[in-house]
């Protein structure tokens, strides 16, 4: 026979403390009664939108497609037309190879890695082209029957739909659906309107959302394969707005004219507003296929060109993605210069042209502190605050420095003289690996180091030559990133190699081919590393397999100096060339998450 217990279930839990912050939104009702306070306490869910990683080109009047965690952003307007395309992990946005005709006002549909741009402005006429993206590149396809702007698209490659569109001087209401071979007209919407960012659903079962036609209308139509029917309107009327979803389950988000950053949510039936986006700015692009649980909205503004990326949930967890915030100034323009320690106790030191002067920063300030025995330029550095070691560089052959905190004194003089080589581990337990062999012009090295707190010892080579490269982890599991190979033809690499304390082998590319990034830091399997040559702003992560891409920098730089010591949840940037010395400092905060509760009244 069943029990109570096994019929009721348990009792609330009687705590005399919160229970601690909830790891995943299944853990949504949870209950509980503080006993200290007097209050019963729950998890509960909200609909949120969360700022990300934003685009790289900010614009207006862009097209989308796929889904939050893999996005694709293309076209749209700066002050002229542009053909940009990038993809989105759900962590960071990578510039893909542009789309053959630059334009905007174009309807985008399908996922990151089979998407369709449809027709179009191309001043100072409307396109019936259509392009399709593989993943790699685009490559135009079969022209859709009637040119247009201001159109919108749903589906997928094989089967899409291509909305009501303007036609100068008027707007149309013809649509067009996409069979896998040709474009063939289809019944008419029953309000002509322009439709970019308006659609939802799939080729046969899809929402017109809203719009302009001539003036902002409220109505939406639904279509199921056979023709439209009006069903109920929007709460506020809008145009120049994203949506995503399915026929019953849509949602409609920011806009223009009017200006607003309301959402709205269809359930089948009705329409029901719930939270704004954080900014508002209309003629934005989304993740067209993605669900309403995960809707993405990016870029946008006019004429003001947005960067702003956000991410909805309907979630417990409040997610605070990657960031990099501008701190303090460094006293003194520096670039190619050494770095140490962490976000709260960092160290710079050396620098072009041959600067002696080092700096401590305690999580707010600088301040000056001994100046190295050798000045140095184009030097490395690793290990805290407290226990750093100099690289050589440009000026001192071989020589390397230590530093305790207070003042530096002369280091183990390393085997085989070099700069620019990629730099990680701690004073005790260090390791070097590739650079530029000094004196002048020198030679790209493979050879690697190790240092044992007095001298340095040569181990196995790295299988690729290399200069300008970057480093982070231990002596025992390094990392060596990217670089420059030489001679005459020297070009930028995307080769990544780790080691093991024995030996260097091949892993995953880092997604971009950089030198001279702004720095590196943590471990083996959860590193990170930012900016490069020629002031670049991106910064990836790397979990001991693949790299993602995460917040760019404010400012793009290259040859700055980093906390090598910092975990890859909090690191520090700072100096740099971008272009020319710079003081800036930045400091990156990963993505964190946090579980939002309710108190009882």
């Amino acid at each position: 026979m069943a029990t109570y217990r096994e019929i009721k279930g348990l009792k609330v839990p009687y705590l005399d403390a919160d229970l601690p912050s909830a790891s995943a939104s299944t853990e949504e009702g949870g209950v509980w009664y503080n006993s200290t306070t007097g209050k019963l306490r729950a998890f509960v869910a909200f609909d949120t939108w969360a700022t990300s990683a934003p685009v790289n080109t900010g614009r207006g009047e862009l097209a989308g497609a796929g889904i939050q965690t893999a996005a694709l952003a293309f076209g749209g307007i700066v002050t002229a037309a542009v053909a940009n395309s990038e993809e989105y992990n759900g962590s960071g946005w990578a510039e893909g190879n542009d789309l053959n005709t630059a334009r905007y006002n174009l309807g985008g549909c399908g996922t990151q890695t089979a998407a369709f741009a449809v027709a179009g402005y191309t001043p100072p006429t409307s396109a019936d082209l259509v392009e399709q993206y593989d993943g790699s590149s685009w490559s135009e396809t079969t022209d859709i029957n009637t040119a247009g702007r201001v159109i919108g698209a749903c589906g997928i490659t094989t089967a899409a739909l291509a909305g009501s569109r303007f036609i100068p001087p008027a707007y149309a209401a013809n649509v067009e659906q996409w069979n896998g071979s040709a474009w063939s007209e289809v019944g008419d919407v029953n309000d002509a309107r322009g439709s970019h960012g308006a659609l939802a659903g799939t080729s046969t079962a899809a929402l017109h959302i809203s719009h302009a036609g001539p003036g902002v209308v409220a109505s939406v139509e639904s279509w199921d394969n056979s023709s439209w029917t009006e069903v109920g309107d929007v709460n506020t009327g809008r145009k120049g707005h994203a949506s995503s979803g399915i026929s019953t389950a849509a949602m409609c988000f920011n806009g223009y004219s009017p200006a607003t950053a309301n959402t709205e949510m269809w359930d089948g039936s009705s329409w029901t507003e719930t939270t704004n986006m954080s900014s508002q700015r209309g003629f934005l692009g989304g993740a067209t296929n993605a669900p309403i649980s995960a809707a993405l909205g990016f870029s946008g503004g006019d004429p003001t060109r947005s960067t702003s990326t956000e991410e909805f949930a309907h979630q417990i967890l409040t997610y605070t993605p990657a960031s990099w915030a501008t701190g303090t100034a460094l006293p003194t323009a520096v670039q190619q210069h050494g770095g140490a320690g962490t976000t709260d106790a960092a160290l710079s030191f050396g620098g072009v042209n041959e600067l002696a002067e080092s700096f401590e920063w305690d999580g707010s300030a600088w301040g000056s502190e001994t100046d190295l025995n050798i000045a140095r330029g184009y030097t490395g550095g690793f290990g805290t605050q407290t226990a750093a070691i100099c690289a050589p560089g440009l000026n001192d052959i071989n020589a390397t420095e230590e530093y305790n905190g207070s003042s530096w004194t002369a280091g183990g003089d390393i085997t085989n003289d070099r700069r620019t080589e990629a730099d990680m581990g701690t004073q005790t337990a260090g390791l070097i690996a590739g650079g530029l062999r000094n004196p002048g012009p020198g030679a790209v090295s493979a050879e690697a180091e190790t240092y044992d707190g007095s001298s340095w010892t040569e181990v196995n080579d790295l299988n690729t030559a290399r200069t300008s490269n970057e480093g982070f982890g231990t002596q025992t599991a390094g990392i060596s990133v990217g670089g420059l190979t030489g001679g005459p033809n020297a070009t930028r690499v995307a080769n990544v190699e780790e080691y093991n304390g024995t030996s260097w082998a091949e892993v995953t590319d880092v997604p971009t081919a950089n030198f001279n990034a702004a720095g590196a830091w943590g471990t083996q399997t959860a590193g990170g590393f930012a900016g490069g040559f020629p002031y670049t702003n991106t910064s990836f992560l790397y979990d001991g397999t693949n790299w993602t891409a995460s917040a760019n920098l404010n400012d793009g730089r290259d040859r700055a100096g980093c906390s090598t010591a910092s975990p890859q949840s909090s690191a520090l940037i700072f100096g740099g060339n971008s272009p020319g010395a710079v003081t800036t400092t930045e400091e990156f905060t990963g993505e964190t998450v946090v579980a939002a509760s309710v108190t009882s009244s």
